[in-house]
């Protein structure tokens, strides 16, 4: 996912284009933090059972499903639930009332960024993880930008660089 500076002001995108310009390493700070913030909101909403659209994700699944009750093993052993993923999720101990994409904790927590003055890209730096992502992101839509959350991310982005700006200014004084 990516995060870009856009504005159908021309005004703005040349004002914009100046300080890239001019303070390469105050935008791309600040774009940075402004992932950072958007990585928060994602957990956040998705820890809630949440979709980007405000919307609870489908529930688990109850259809039945052959699963390995021994993920972390060498030797794998397999187990049939009748209750589909919903009732392997009780059996392995976890929640099972509301989806939040957590078994492992391993997923969201591979979320990372990576920023430059022009844009910051949000990603799963593993493989793994982001193959895992792909597939929930079929059936769950956590991994976007939903519209409530749009001026919290541009508001951050503007006091974030802002504070870098006034701090830049002070240090060339």
């Amino acid at each position: 996912m990516k995060i870009t500076v856009e504005d159908n002001s021309l005004q703005v995108a040349k004002n914009f284009e100046r300080q890239v310009r001019e303070q390469p390493q105050i935008v791309k700070t600040a774009l940075g933090r402004t992932a950072e913030f958007l990585m928060f909101l994602i957990k956040q909403r998705t820890a809630k059972g949440q979709s980007a659209d405000g919307n609870a994700f489908p529930s688990y699944s109850t259809k039945a499903f052959f699963f390995n009750i021994t993920p972390r093993s060498a030797q794998p052993t397999y187990k049939t639930f009748q209750g589909g993923y919903k009732e392997y999720r009780t059996f392995m101990g976890r929640q099972n009332s509301k989806p939040d994409l957590n078994f492992f904790g391993n997923m969201l927590s591979n979320m990372t960024q990576k920023s430059t003055p022009t844009q910051a890209i949000i990603y799963f730096a593993s493989k793994t993880e982001n193959t895992k992502a792909l597939g929930n992101q079929k059936k769950r839509k956590f991994f976007a930008i939903g519209k409530g959350e749009e001026q919290p991310i541009i508001n951050v982005f503007m006091k974030e660089y802002n504070k870098l700006s006034k701090i830049w200014a002070n240090e060339k004084i």
